[in-house]
């Protein structure tokens, strides 16, 4: 690999990081990850993702 491509793909690893690490968080109205760029509208449907995936093995733990 190039130094260029190694160069762009550790740059979108990181922003994909980013944008992870900032998705967990409740109620999040707006996700800025550059000045202008806001992610809130699509990060914003995911942010109950987890919860809803877990519910199921939650029901059967609780009995």
């Amino acid at each position: 690999m190039s130094k260029s491509v190694r160069r762009a793909a550790a740059s979108v690893a990181i922003a994909v990081s980013a944008v992870l690490l900032t998705g967990g968080v409740a109620d999040a109205e707006s996700v800025w990850v550059l000045p202008g760029v806001d992610l809130g509208a699509v990060l914003t449907p995911t942010a109950q993702l987890p919860t809803q995936l877990l519910a199921p093995v939650v029901a059967l733990l609780a009995g």
